[in-house]
């Protein structure tokens, strides 16, 4: 079954948003300590790596969309790609352990900005004329 440019963006663009979500979560959770903390630390992993999951599926969700942009969208949306992948690639250390550590959660932030940074590229390869936010 194939689905339709259309279906792949809104595919791509609704696993990419629920990757952010459990992205973006995953370290303001840290923040919020529950009783338990190996549960805790547990919990904060497993966001983690649903988020990642997500992620990849995202990413392999958005190929041979690039045949439908020009010059200038292309290279917008390679960089949104590099970005993606970069903060997400920030988050593996953090994944990989269920230790709450300093050092990786600081690349875990960082690689949050750059998530952030890469989204809002990707925003900008599709112009929706009914967007509200100027991002």
């Amino acid at each position: 079954m194939e689905l339709s440019p259309k279906n792949k963006l809104r595919l791509h663009r609704y696993l990419g948003i629920i990757s952010l979500s459990f992205l973006f979560s995953r370290p303001f959770i840290i923040l919020f300590q529950f009783p338990d903390i190996l549960n805790f630390e547990l919990f904060s992993a497993y966001i983690g790596r649903i988020g990642a999951i997500f992620g990849v599926l995202a990413f392999i969700s958005s190929g041979g969309l690039g045949k439908y942009l020009d010059e200038k969208k292309a290279r917008v949306a390679e960089i949104h790609t590099i970005l993606m992948l970069a903060g997400l690639t920030m988050q593996v250390p953090v994944l990989a352990e269920v230790e709450i550590l300093l050092v990786p959660n600081l690349i875990s932030y960082l690689g949050c900005g750059i998530l952030a940074w890469g989204w809002i590229l990707g925003r900008r390869v599709f112009i929706n004329r009914k967007r509200i936010l100027p991002f």
